[in-house]
């Protein structure tokens, strides 16, 4: 069942995240609270979550980089919960893309979140990692902390 468009400007409720739950069990390859990134675009349409091809690509890469190709109900959810805002959902992106979990965007997180936030914020496409941390290391110990990237995110995504 594709959905007409939605507007994700606006937090979704709890209703309308149930029926997103609803509509990823029905997903060709769900199993065990996952479908596979094959899915992905089919689960859009059918919420009514319009993306362009490089989006949804985008996102294609984030869930199989960091998820091996699978797509959580959880993580999805979390997602959308703050998609109507930009900079949250940056701030949890940033958060999760802290692969080795160390408090510390690294310079190959960093390449690899802008890769997905350029598709929200497409300012970003522009910034390096030097510029990054020469922004957002506050304490200048060389690195930039998850603090300090939602500090960053909150500034350059005003």
């Amino acid at each position: 069942m594709l959905r007409p468009k939605r507007d994700f400007s606006k937090a979704l409720t709890e209703e309308e995240l149930d029926e997103v739950k609803a509509i990823f069990r029905t997903m060709p390859s769900y199993k065990d609270g996952n479908i596979s990134t094959t899915d992905n675009a089919l689960m859009c349409a059918s919420i009514g979550y319009e993306r362009t091809p490089e989006q949804l690509n985008a996102y294609v890469q984030y869930w199989n980089k960091n998820f091996g190709g699978m797509i959580p109900l959880d993580e999805l959810i979390k997602i959308f919960r703050t998609i109507h805002n930009t900079v949250e959902v940056a701030i949890d992106r940033a958060e999760a893309y802290d692969t080795d979990g160390d408090g510390f965007i690294s310079a190959n997180e960093f390449v690899e979140f802008i890769k997905l936030m350029v598709i929200h914020q497409p300012k970003l496409q522009d910034v390096s990692y030097e510029e990054f941390v020469k922004e957002a290391d506050i304490d200048l110990d060389g690195r930039v902390s998850l603090d300090e990237s939602r500090a960053w995110i909150q500034k350059r995504f005003q």
